[in-house]
């Protein structure tokens, strides 16, 4: 199952970069929308156990939305904007190591089947 994007996501990323994702479609890492607790791209802590610290201390944030495998996304994006792709390489390459995924928010989402 994919989603479409259909609205600029939230997040951290500029907004000029968040809108490049309008318009790709993403093959979703888990198959159906739910309630995520998320960190920040950007501002997440390094390493496993930080990030979990962050969740149980309130640092997450809820999110219901689709998660994406991080590094496809960003192959997917790259069709579409070499520069928005870029963006994310050159700022959150521990992302990209084929084992994180991005949170993408409902209501910047369609589903396709």
């Amino acid at each position: 199952m994919d989603i479409k994007i259909v609205r600029r996501p939230l997040g951290e990323a500029p907004d000029w970069v968040r809108d490049e994702w309008i318009g790709v479609s993403l093959p979703l890492a888990s198959q159906r929308e739910r309630e995520w607790r998320g960190l920040g791209v950007l501002s997440a802590p390094d390493g496993w156990l930080a990030q979990m610290w962050a969740v149980v201390s309130g640092k997450s944030v809820k999110v219901r939305g689709y998660a994406v495998n991080a590094k496809t996304a960003v192959e997917r994006l790259a069709d579409r904007s070499p520069s928005a792709a870029a963006w994310w390489r050159d700022h959150t390459p521990r992302m990209l190591d084929g084992r994180h995924n991005f949170l993408f928010d409902a209501a910047a989402c369609q589903r396709e089947t």
